[in-house]
């Protein structure tokens, strides 16, 4: 089987998660200079100047929805390194899509959340995005365990 297509998947999944880290270390350093660059870029808008109102929140609720958006990329990399291998039947990779399933509702509650603070469309787009997104990788799970199930019966029958 040609690897190529999935280890550029792989390479791209690596970059963006190390980019994130660097992005979630930076937030508690650099929000504040990046909303005041954006607002003097795009003037004083609302939604920006909130940021700046609720400033620990923001620091707060974007790290945690950082720290989520991180821990699927983890589990998408090592579902990767499966595919790689040409074993991507197997129940680690039901666990990461279970558990990127449970990320994924924790960025939509947290992206809710905020629109209670300060509400902006975005916020609610991302949040139904990303509940649509836990419920897909959820069915993703059933449909892999029970692939799983089909290829262990079919590895005892041989």
């Amino acid at each position: 089987m040609d690897n190529r297509l999935n280890k550029f998947v792989k390479t791209i999944l690596d970059i963006c998660f190390w980019i994130g880290v660097v992005l979630e270390i930076a937030v508690p350093f650099g929000l504040k200079a990046a909303v005041k660059l954006v607002m003097k870029l795009l003037g004083d808008t609302t939604e920006y100047a909130e940021i700046l109102n609720h400033y620990p929140y923001a620091v707060v609720s974007i790290m945690l929805v950082g720290f989520s958006t991180l821990m699927i990329l983890r589990e998408l990399r090592k579902m990767m390194r499966t595919v790689i291998k040409d074993d991507c039947f197997v129940k680690e990779n039901v666990n990461s899509l279970v558990a990127m399933s449970i990320y994924a509702y924790t960025i939509a509650g947290l992206k809710l959340l905020r629109c209670f603070v300060y509400f902006t469309p975005a916020a609610l787009i991302i949040a139904g995005v990303f509940l649509f997104a836990g419920l897909f990788s959820q069915v993703l799970a059933r449909v892999f365990d029970r692939a799983v199930a089909y290829k262990q019966e079919n590895d005892f029958t041989i």
